[in-house]
């Protein structure tokens, strides 16, 4: 009976590795922003068609923030991450507010040109809050969505804040209500006249923007000169919202902005790097219906890094495309 049992086992454990795969795909993580702002949903439509292309390896989203994911990915928190070009450069080179360097950042692409965002309700904007000034300077409290923390759009807002010699702090201790959410839940809040104000760096169109403007009178506030002085010393460069995609703005407006870029390690393989680039100029047209950003990419634009490193598979990809 002993051996009877044994035997049964022993089969088991055959029929068990006989049916377990040995070439099971690897698994790779990637920080995108908020799930429903830019990021998120360029990042689930990256995912899902090179998933669909190859077993080899999977890609599985993951909210993050733009100004989070360099030291995330820098540290091992994610293979893959989206962030802008001023950011990347600041964490390779140890700037604030990262604590330490992370040279080890390596550039996929840059998919995007993001703009910063700054919805206000008509009415409080014809009330006298056209700029950060007036918001800085404000006697009275304020509703704002500052988005989630660790975004690229809380970070810049923070940034303009600390310029004009405040913080988020000083403005809640005068009464400010002041709301950390996702971008979704910002939409929903200013178009249902929860706030009135709302941030978001961005590419052209952006869903939530175009959501919120249906549901109530907005605008968009202003760059001064002095602010738009600071943040080109901090690596922004001029940008233009389009007029026509959000209701009630049929004319261009003018703001700052900068390159969203998808980042790695110089320790992530070449082959999965290549191929991710493979599928996404392979599926530029069925990623074209998951956002418009992709219907402007293509392989000239994603190897414009500036002076930051590429990725060895990336070099691979872009020099047999021509553009390197």
């Amino acid at each position: 009976m002993r051996y009877q049992k044994s035997s049964i086992m022993v089969s088991l454990g055959l029929i068990f590795l006989m049916s377990t795969p040995s070439n099971a795909a690897e698994q790779y993580s990637m920080a995108v922003g908020t799930l429903g702002g830019t990021m998120g949903r360029i990042g689930a439509g990256l995912s899902d068609v090179f998933n669909k292309d190859q077993s080899i390896s999977n890609l599985s989203v993951t909210p993050g923030g733009g100004s989070s994911n360099p030291a995330r990915v820098g540290t091992g928190g994610a293979d893959f991450g989206y962030s802008f070009s001023n950011f990347i450069d600041n964490a390779i080179k140890g700037k604030a507010p990262n604590k330490k360097a992370y040279a080890n950042l390596r550039v996929v692409a840059n998919f995007y040109n993001s703009c910063y965002h700054q919805y206000v309700a008509k009415d409080v904007y014809d009330a006298g809050y056209k700029t950060w000034e007036d918001i800085v300077n404000s006697k009275k409290s304020l509703r704002m969505a500052l988005v989630k923390k660790g975004t690229s759009s809380e970070a810049v807002g923070a940034l303009i804040v600390k310029h004009l010699g405040s913080s988020y702090q000083k403005m809640a201790a005068r009464g400010d209500k002041q709301t950390f959410a996702g971008t979704s839940a910002n939409s929903r809040a200013i178009r249902s006249n929860q706030i009135d104000f709302y941030f978001h760096n961005s590419g052209d169109p952006n869903g939530a923007g175009i959501q919120a403007a249906l549901g109530r009178d907005l605008t968009f506030l202003k760059l001064s000169k002095n602010v738009k002085s600071m943040m080109t010393s901090e690596g922004f460069t001029p940008c233009v919202i389009p007029g026509g995609i959000y209701k009630g703005n049929p004319n261009d407006t003018q703001s700052m902005g900068i390159d969203g870029m998808l980042i790695t390690t110089d320790k992530m393989s070449s082959d999965v790097v290549y191929n991710i680039l493979k599928s996404t100029f392979g599926n530029l047209k069925k990623l074209s219906n998951v956002h418009k950003i992709y219907k402007k990419l293509t392989p000239q634009s994603a190897a414009k890094v500036g002076t930051l490193p590429l990725h060895d598979g990336a070099k691979r990809f872009y020099k047999e495309a021509g553009v390197l």
